[in-house]
């Protein structure tokens, strides 16, 4: 495994070797005794190891998460349910539109890192809460603004809330569960993102037709800060592994200072304070910058991402422009959509648990092989049917049904993979290290719908931005092949089993 970032303590590095790897990735000598393995929070007193208690609680826990996931989706999701909507009512292009979809995560992505910071401060159960309240509020400001700049500005504010559900939510499930479970945990967790989608594609775009889409934000906006409130009434008011473990890990590095070598990545520095997140700012920016499987990971989930929020984005649009589907009747099918991807996210994550035995790598080579055939799919439904073709053949409401429900299955089933892969790299800094990877992510989930709406302006054709789609597929195939050489060059080329010490 790689090194791990910077931590209030000595550096994790699995078993006692003698040999660690550091912040570059690289393998050195040390005589300190790691404390914690990626897959489990580890008491060292001694040559002696005891593996923590989970919470018995931690179905309801997750429970919570998931809610609270799905209320901030229910604002994300919604917004390209009621693009449609907002487009004829505006009177916007579809890059005008595409500039829409992005703004609530260029929000986002403004507070990724900072996010994962306060995480580590104060907690899942604040940050999660605070987070939903905060977009729910927003939310309702822009479905009282007058104009699309304004529009844009409260929908870019309202994103600063929802990185408080990737990224301390993730945190949470990392803490909760062992890794036995916790594939399938965090597809539950992850699930709440499309699930937030189905209940928007659900009521939101009939809201929006008998009552407006303004009408229909606002009750998105609601429904989003009810979850903030709910979560902090649920959660405890301190995570139990992950800020245990952290303190832990602080006091005994200080109590052993004197009498014990250096943390044991080189490079990195020691704790500042007993409290979590204690290190320079800039501490873990540079151990990610320095971490190839992090980094590789990132860039798949960021391919990945792009497919994503197109599809998302811009499938109730193609079906109203080639096969003159009603408004609502498009952003309805949005349903199989993410109907598909709430069965993909807890599929791949039992997958990557019970048949890959805690392997994240070859089910995300899957999914991406599997998501590169549907994106095909659209690309020839695109090309030979519909107004598009001259109108002389038109695919049936089952097979539609169908590809969109194959779509959310691959295109919108890998998010779970990939938070759990990144979080058990970065150990008890989960929060953090996962803020800076769904920084870099969401620049992509930006800018990929208006590229997107652009390439379809000017090749005048839905075919070709389809087929780009499976382009970047195949290279997020290519950063996962990377991820997982560069996973087994720094464990020495050995297989870790991700359960050892469970």
């Amino acid at each position: 495994m790689a090194g791990q970032p910077p931590v209030a303590g000595p550096a994790a590095g699995g078993r006692s070797s003698g040999r660690v790897i550091d912040g570059r990735g690289m393998a050195t000598t040390s005589t300190c005794t790691p404390s914690r393995t990626a897959g489990s929070f580890l008491q060292v007193a001694g040559d002696r190891r005891e593996t923590p208690s989970y919470p018995a609680r931690r179905w309801l826990l997750l429970a919570a998460a998931t809610l609270q996931q799905a209320g901030l989706t229910f604002v994300r999701f919604g917004i390209p349910v009621l693009a449609p909507f907002a487009r004829a009512d505006l009177g916007l292009s579809l890059g005008e539109t595409g500039v829409l979809l992005g703004a609530f995560d260029f929000g986002a992505l403004l507070t990724f890192y900072v996010t994962g910071r306060l995480t580590d401060r104060l907690g899942e159960r604040v940050v999660m809460a605070a987070g939903a309240v905060i977009t729910g509020l927003l939310a309702a400001a822009a479905a009282a603004s007058g104009s699309f700049t304004s529009l844009v500005v409260w929908l870019t504010l309202a994103g600063i809330g929802f990185p408080s559900s990737q990224v301390a939510g993730s945190q949470a499930v990392i803490g909760w569960f062992p890794v036995r479970e916790r594939g399938l945990a965090m597809g539950i967790r992850q699930a709440g993102l499309p699930a937030g989608g189905f209940a928007a594609a659900l009521a939101l775009a009939w809201i929006a037709h008998l009552a407006g889409w303004r009408q229909a934000l606002l009750v998105a906006a609601m429904g989003c800060a009810a979850s903030g409130l709910l979560t902090y009434a649920i959660l405890p008011r301190e995570h139990p592994a992950v800020a245990g473990a952290a303190r832990g890990e602080a006091a005994r590095w200080h109590t052993q200072k004197r009498r014990t070598p250096p943390p044991c990545q080189e490079g990195m520095p020691g704790p500042r304070n007993e409290q979590a997140g204690g290190e320079s700012f800039w501490a873990l920016p540079r151990w990610f910058l320095r971490n190839r499987p992090v980094l590789l990971t990132t860039l798949m989930a960021c391919l990945l991402a792009a497919v994503q929020f197109s599809i998302t984005g811009y499938l109730p649009l193609f079906l109203e422009d080639l096969f003159r589907w009603p408004r609502d009747a498009a952003a309805r099918l949005l349903l199989a959509v993410h109907a598909g991807g709430m069965a993909g996210r807890l599929a791949w994550g039992w997958l990557s648990d019970r048949v890959y035995r805690g392997e994240r790598t070859r089910p995300l080579a899957v999914v991406a092989i599997c998501g590169a055939a549907v994106s095909a799919g659209l690309a020839l439904l695109a090309r030979f049917t519909g107004a598009g073709a001259g109108g002389s053949l038109s695919p049936g409401v089952a097979l539609l049904v169908a590809m969109a429900f194959a779509a959310g299955f691959t295109c919108l089933g890998w998010n779970g993979l990939y938070t759990t892969l990144v979080a058990e790299q970065a150990g008890i800094r989960s929060a953090s290290v996962l803020g800076l990877s769904m920084t870099v992510l969401y620049v992509a989930t930006m800018l990929a719908p208006p590229a997107f709406g652009h390439v379809v302006e000017l090749a005048g054709d839905y075919s070709v931005a389809w087929a780009s789609l499976v382009v970047l597929q195949v290279l997020a195939l290519g950063a996962i092949a990377g991820t997982a050489r560069a996973l087994a060059t720094s464990s020495g080329g050995a297989r870790r089993d991700p359960a050892a010490g469970l």
